[in-house]
């Protein structure tokens, strides 16, 4: 079995859109992706580490009619070409108010659990890394836990009211990748909750 970096996609391997309206939304097309000029040299480091790399990313905007699959393949496909480090992409594109429920859409570790079965994943050696603690929830299945956040307002606050812990806070990918090369290396014990550079709980 192999061990994995499971990725959630907008806003950890690309920048989320924002309109005056819709507010925040994943991009409905290849003109509106924009990739962080960190996430390929992070996933390089990852691959140095040994960990196949699989988004695992919940899309509604496919059941909502936003966007088709047609644009969400072409969307996946740059990606590709951009971070070609990256084993795999599995996608939710559902959403219980159109398409009724399922098990694949996060919190739920539907996604991950597809990516054991087809990939041979060893989940117990495996890490999630998203910036929402429905990518927390979903990976808590794994070994590890990474949330990303720019900011530490009211986090703190939000993540004891749901009672979802990550392991870890990154600032992003390119952080979230220091602390992965010290968890490799067993060297994550220096990082505690009141570090400077990461937190950690627990």
């Amino acid at each position: 079995m192999t061990k994995a970096i499971f990725l959630d996609r907008d806003g950890v391997i690309n920048e989320p859109c924002y309109h005056d309206e819709l507010g925040i939304y994943s991009p409905r097309n290849v003109d509106e992706l924009k990739i962080f000029t960190y996430a390929k040299k992070a996933c390089k480091k990852f691959k140095n580490l040994g960990y196949e790399i699989i988004v695992v990313s919940n899309q509604p905007g496919v059941a909502f009619g936003i966007i088709n699959e047609e644009e969400l393949n072409k969307i996946t496909e740059r990606i590709q070409l951009e971070i070609p480090e990256i084993d795999g992409f599995y996608y939710c594109t559902h959403h219980p108010a159109y398409t009724g429920k399922c098990r694949c859409r996060k919190p739920k570790n539907g996604l991950l659990k597809l990516a054991q079965q087809e990939r041979g994943v060893d989940l117990g050696s495996s890490i999630m890394i998203g910036d929402n603690l429905s990518d927390i929830e979903a990976g808590k299945v794994c070994a590890y836990t990474i949330l990303l956040a720019d900011t530490r307002i009211d986090l703190l606050s939000i993540i004891e009211t749901k009672k979802i812990f990550p392991d870890y806070i990154a600032k992003n990918l390119s952080h979230a990748a220091f602390i992965i090369n010290d968890i490799y290396n067993h060297t994550y014990e220096k990082h505690t909750s009141s570090c400077d550079c990461c937190w950690r709980f627990g």
